[in-house]
């Protein structure tokens, strides 16, 4: 199968969107003038992307702090030196001590930003070739064949990327909107009435999750002395090289990274290099009297404590303490404007009909801002289909592909059923929802062991509902109104929308 077109009559994100559900494999190539792009799919996962922009993975690699300049350099010569030659990937893995978690997390970096990128292009023409996948040169593997080593969701890189393109489309449109409100004749001054102070409803508390510390140190005993000395289940204490520090695991706050500078076992230029590579992260340093302690802050030292470890604990809670009170508490006004700003938007999506693609995708794509991931189910006369999904399961499958196909029975008792029938949400226990058995293994237990089911009201009836919860990351669900008025809203454009497809010619 191959899909032509041309980007002024189907744009980028319908076509990402078709090759993804459908679970394709090849290569849609995007040219505009002279302009080439191209992006690559295994079984509807991205795998590949390249454009006008793209980086080379040197550069993304030295941007990402795996790699300085230097060692790059030196990796090229011994390329250019070689017959037959290497990928630069092959290159760095073997001889310079790179790991191929950074590797592949650099990749997935220059993927999305590539996709991001060409969602927007709005004018040339797109051709799709079905089975025909071009290698990733730099590191010399074929796409399909590094799917499994790829922590990539597509479908959150899809929706992303929607987002960005729905953005500009509204963008564009209040810019000519002010151009046509500019040209009108000014109306008569007409007094204004006295506007009425609404005060909003106190936030939910910010739910916390367990903070985690990264302990980078020659002393191979601190780490666990600190499990010993910290209470139980306090923090996640993880002893790690200074490459791998500063990133948390999916869905977790940024780490606190403990450096151990005492003996000079780390120069304060590689907590420099930390700082800006993974700005994010707080940085715990330890010292002795050969540290400057004026250097050490200047080097992007959040705090600096002795080597005694009831220092470091103190000093480690002091940092986690201090990040919690500037997240909830500094922050709790800006939260509840960016949750109005969040209804004004879905509100004014759904109106003004600038939302590219279909209203169940539209839909996802603003309940994939307060969640990890979610399952779409269309109510039928006795059953619920499987519409759509974002996420994944624990085993790493995203739920489009476990959940494609899926019909549950409405006849079976739980939450699903109980939603359809009073039009409520119910947020509740995983274990407590009773959803069936096919569908509970399908997705796994999230981690919060939290859910929430949202119905889709129709005119005069549930249309569709939602299955939400938030994966593997350990945080309850946030905003629960914002999700239940974004389903209420999407509800009668959701239909009119299922209703003209039903009356359209075929």
């Amino acid at each position: 199968m191959s899909l032509s077109g041309n980007l002024e009559d189907v744009s980028v994100a319908d076509a990402l969107q078709f090759i993804h559900l459908g679970g394709r494999t090849g290569t849609l190539s995007l040219v505009a003038g002279e302009i080439k792009a191209g992006i690559g799919f295994h079984q509807g996962r991205i795998v590949n992307a390249w454009g006008p922009g793209t980086k080379k993975l040197g550069e993304l690699l030295v941007e990402d702090g795996a790699i300085d300049r230097s060692t790059l350099a030196s990796a090229l010569r011994q390329q250019e030196q070689e017959q037959p030659r290497r990928s630069l990937g092959q290159i760095l893995l073997a001889d310079h001590g790179l790991s191929e978690e950074r590797m592949y997390r650099a990749v997935e970096q220059q993927i999305e930003k590539t996709v991001y990128d060409l969602v927007t292009w709005k004018s040339g023409t797109f051709h799709f070739a079905l089975d025909d996948l071009r290698p990733i040169d730099d590191i010399s593997v074929y796409p399909g064949d590094i799917v499994g080593r790829l922590h990539l969701d597509t479908q959150m890189v899809l929706l992303d990327a929607l987002r960005l393109f729905d953005e500009k489309n509204r963008t564009a449109s209040e810019a000519d909107d002010e151009e046509a409100t500019a040209r009108l004749p000014m109306p008569k001054a007409v007094k204004a009435p006295t506007p009425v102070s609404v005060k909003p409803a106190a936030p939910p508390p910010v739910p916390q999750a367990k903070p985690r510390l990264q302990v980078v140190s020659t002393d191979r005993g601190l780490a666990d002395r600190l499990i010993q000395a910290l209470a139980p289940g306090e923090a996640t204490v993880v002893k790690l090289t200074l490459r791998d520090a500063g990133t948390p695991p999916h869905g977790e706050p940024p780490p606190v990274v403990l450096i151990d500078l005492r003996g000079g076992a780390v120069a304060l230029e590689s907590l420099q290099q930390l700082r800006r590579a993974r700005p994010r992260a707080s940085i715990l340093a330890v010292v002795d009297s050969g540290v400057p302690l004026a250097q050490t802050y200047e080097a992007g030292a959040m705090a600096v404590v002795p080597g005694e470890v009831p220092s470091i604990v103190a000093g480690f809670r002091s940092v986690v303490e201090n990040r919690r009170d500037l997240m909830g508490g500094g922050q709790r006004s800006e939260r509840i404007n960016a949750n109005f700003a969040k209804l004004r938007r879905i509100v004014g999506d759904l109106r003004s009909g600038l939302i590219s693609t279909s209203i169940s995708l539209s839909l996802m794509n603003i309940i994939s801002e307060s969640v990890e991931r979610a399952v779409l189910f269309l109510v039928r006369r006795d059953a619920l289909a499987a519409l759509g999904a974002f996420g994944s399961a624990a085993g790493g499958k995203p739920l489009a592909q476990l959940t494609r196909g899926m019909v549950l029975s409405l006849q079976e008792q739980g939450a699903l059923s109980e939603a359809v029938s009073d039009g409520l949400v119910h947020a509740l226990k995983f274990e407590e929802a009773k959803l069936p058995p096919a569908f509970a293994e399908a997705i796994g237990k999230p981690r919060s062991g939290q859910c929430a089911i949202f119905p889709v009201l129709g005119g005069a009836r549930v249309i569709a509902v939602i299955y939400a919860d938030n994966g593997q990351a350990d945080r309850a669900i946030e905003e629960m109104d914002i999700l239940e008025l974004a389903a209420s809203q999407a509800g009668l454009a959701f239909e009119n929308e299922l209703l003209r497809r039903q009356v359209a010619p075929t």
